[in-house]
């Protein structure tokens, strides 16, 4: 872990976690095209070499403290991204565990940028291991947070340690981006077989990003202007399937409430507002552009 890319001496030095992972390669990609310096940790080998690239564990904290040494920001992405994929025990502690970490060094650090990938898992309908319904649609940011599950459950934990550091280190911001199911098909296919399923994707709601507009929105977290921590949702504004969301909603939450009544259309089942007011962003790879209906 002593190497050292010359380029991050003069560029704005930004540590992707997570770097080798799908998002992680098209975070670094939007960096770099936009002339950061970015190093990459994580504990798999990249699979082609984007940037420095740094083989770590978050679990152990010293090579953050190494890797964050002169960094003015830091994307955490690294993270089980699912329940199921490790038992349940190990989801919750290696998540929370890292998101801890990396939050700890960089406040140590003095690290001005902070931007960690969250779910709107965290709402709890996705993994839901009993029924239970949203309040209303489109969710937003107010909207209870109970998730069951303990991928759900580590992203609402990370997000109070996030709280915490922010409280004590005023000059650090931190912007928690909740995805929903984040499309890295880009033609879009696996989009039209869902189709056939609107009740299995009834749980997110609906709604999705394109992986290329997560990337982005990471970027432009890191160079937003605001204060403290904020939770934001971020999406496509409309959602993954063809009929009107009315009609899902009647069909699939009958009991939910529509919190405005001007939405018409197949409009997402969340709200990405604060995003777009926040961080200027605006989605541009929606499945319209790719398929004909």
């Amino acid at each position: 872990t002593s190497e050292t890319d010359s380029s991050l001496l003069f560029m704005k030095k930004v540590v992707v976690t997570g770097g080798s992972g799908r998002l992680g390669r098209l975070v670094i990609r939007e960096l770099l095209v936009h002339d950061y310096g970015v190093l990459s940790l994580d504990r798999m080998q990249p699979a082609e070499k984007l940037c420095t690239s740094w083989i770590a564990d978050l679990r152990d904290s010293g090579d953050l403290y190494q890797a964050f040494n002169d960094a003015w920001g830091v994307v955490h992405l690294a993270a089980y991204q699912a329940p199921g994929l490790a038992p349940d025990s190990e989801t919750f502690s290696n998540n929370v565990t890292a998101t801890y970490n990396v939050l700890k060094a960089a406040s140590d650090l003095a690290v001005k940028k902070v931007v960690i990938a969250s779910s709107t898992a965290a709402f709890g309908f996705i993994y839901a291991q009993r029924p239970v319904s949203p309040k209303y649609l489109p969710l937003d940011e107010k909207h209870p947070a109970d998730p069951q599950d303990p991928y759900g459950l580590s992203k609402i934990v990370g997000e109070q340690v996030a709280d915490s550091m922010a409280s004590t280190h005023s000059e650090m911001t931190i912007g928690s981006l909740r995805f929903p199911g984040i499309n890295f098909d880009f033609s879009y296919e696996l989009v039209r077989q869902r189709w056939n399923d609107p009740k299995g994707r009834a749980g997110g709601v609906w709604a999705y990003v394109d992986a290329r507009d997560a990337a982005m929105a990471c970027r432009l977290a890191l160079e937003a202007t605001f204060a403290g921590h904020e939770v934001m949702i971020v999406a496509a504004p409309r959602s993954s399937m063809k009929e009107p969301t009315d009609e899902l909603i009647e069909k699939y939450w009958p009991s939910v409430k529509k919190a405005d009544p001007e939405l018409t259309g197949n409009w997402s089942g969340v709200n990405s507002a604060k995003a777009e007011w926040l961080l200027g962003f605006t989605a541009k790879h929606l499945w319209e552009h790719y398929l004909s209906t």
